[in-house]
C-alpha cells in the first residue's frame, strides 16, 4: 500500500489529468441535456485503457524502487537500470548513480592507502626515532659526552619530530599556508642554520651564491623542503660540500657526495623507496625526499633531480609558482 501511494503521489498529475479528461464530457451532456449514452461507452473504453496503462506504469515504477532498493543495501554494483532506461531522465539518473559510486569507491581507495602510508610512517618514524634517543641516553652516561655528537642527535631528534608535524599537514591537505613575497637568501640561510650541526662534524664546505631574488612561496614549507634536502647532501657526502645558488627562476642544491645510481633516480620520491644508497643507512626510511615532493607541489613549485653515481646530485627546484595544489 505505501507503495502504491508513492506512485499515486509520483503520478499525481497525470492522474489530475486524466480525471478531468473522464468528467469533461460527462459535465458538457449534463449541462445541454444530453443523453449520457454516447459518452459513457466512450469513457468506460478510455478509462479501462487508463487504467491499463497505469498498471503497467505502476509494475515499472514499483520493479525500478525494487532495484533502487537492493542496490541501497549493497551500495550499487554497476548501473544495470542503463540498459532498461527508455526515458532520457531516467538514463541520466543512473549515469549519476555510477558518477556517484565511482567517486565513492575512488575515495574508499585513496583513504585506504592514506591509512596504509600514515600506518607505514609511523611504524617506520618510531623505529628512527629511537636511534637518536638511545644514543643521546648513551652519551649523557659517559663523564664527558661528546658536545658535537650529541648535537647531531637532537638535530635528528629535532628533525624526526618536525617531519612527523609536516607529515601530519600534509595528509590532512592543510591550507595554512602564507603566502608572500620572501628573501630567498634568508630561507636559505634559516635551513643552513637549522643542518649547520651536521656541516661542522663532518667538516664539509657549503657555498653560497647569488641568492637574491625573492620568491612567492611559504617560507615554512619551502625552508622545511630545503632542510630535507640539506640532510640528505651532507648524509651521502663523505668529503667536499655542498653548493647553493640561484638563477633563471631556479634554486640549485649539489653536493659531492656519492650520487644516485640510474636505476634509483626515476624512484626517489616514491613513498618509502631508499635505494641503494638508503638500504646501507639506518636512517634512512625513503619518507624525506617524498615529504618535500610533496611540500613543493603544494606550494606551487618543481623538483629535479641530476645525478652522476660517484660524482654527486643536483636538485633543482622551480621558484616560479605554478598553480597551487589548493586552488
Amino acid at each position: 500500500m505505501r507503495l502504491f501511494w508513492a506512485f499515486a503521489k509520483s503520478r499525481r498529475g497525470w492522474l489530475l489529468l486524466a480525471g478531468l479528461q473522464l468528467s469533461l464530457p460527462v459535465l458538457v451532456c449534463w449541462l445541454y441535456r444530453t443523453p449520457l449514452a454516447p459518452v459513457q461507452y466512450a469513457a468506460l473504453f478510455t478509462a479501462a485503457l487508463f487504467c491499463l496503462f497505469a498498471a503497467a506504469d505502476f509494475w515499472r515504477f514499483s520493479h525500478r524502487i525494487r532495484r533502487l532498493t537492493e542496490k541501497k543495501a549493497q551500495f550499487f554494483c554497476r548501473p544495470d537500470g542503463l540498459e532498461e532506461a527508455r526515458d532520457l531522465d531516467e538514463r541520466l539518473f543512473w549515469e549519476i548513480l555510477w558518477q556517484a559510486e565511482e567517486l565513492y569507491w575512488k575515495e574508499q581507495q585513496r583513504a585506504a592507502e592514506e591509512k596504509a602510508d600514515t600506518a607505514l610512517y609511523y611504524s617506520l618514524w618510531s623505529h628512527q626515532a629511537k636511534t637518536p634517543l638511545a644514543a643521546i641516553d648513551l652519551l649523557l652516561q659517559e663523564q664527558t659526552p661528546d658536545r658535537g655528537i650529541l648535537e647531531q642527535q637532537l638535530f635528528h631528534a629535532r628533525q624526526y619530530v618536525d617531519m612527523a608535524l609536516q607529515f601530519q599537514r600534509l595528509s590532512a591537505h592543510s591550507t595554512d599556508l602564507v603566502l608572500c613575497r620572501c628573501p630567498l637568501r634568508e630561507i636559505v640561510s634559516q635551513a643552513v642554520k637549522e643542518v649547520s650541526v651536521l656541516f661542522i662534524y663532518k667538516k664539509l664546505r657549503l657555498d653560497l651564491g647569488g641568492l637574491s631574488e625573492t620568491v612567492l612561496t611559504d617560507a615554512k614549507w619551502l625552508r622545511f623542503a630545503l632542510v630535507q634536502l640539506l640532510s640528505n647532501a651532507v648524509k651521502y657526502t663523505p668529503s667536499g660540500g655542498v653548493f647553493i645558488w640561484s638563477g633563471q627562476g631556479k634554486l640549485y642544491v649539489r653536493d659531492t657526495g656519492v650520487g644516485i645510481s640510474p636505476e634509483d633516480l626515476p624512484r626517489i620520491f616514491e613513498w618509502g623507496y631508499t635505494g641503494g644508497n638508503g638500504h646501507g643507512q639506518s636512517r634512512s626510511t625513503g619518507v624525506g625526499l617524498n615529504l618535500c615532493k610533496r611540500a613543493l607541489h603544494m606550494l606551487g613549485h618543481t623538483i629535479e633531480v641530476q645525478s652522476v653515481l660517484g660524482s654527486g646530485t643536483t636538485v633543482s627546484i622551480g621558484l616560479s609558482r605554478q598553480k597551487l595544489e589548493t586552488d
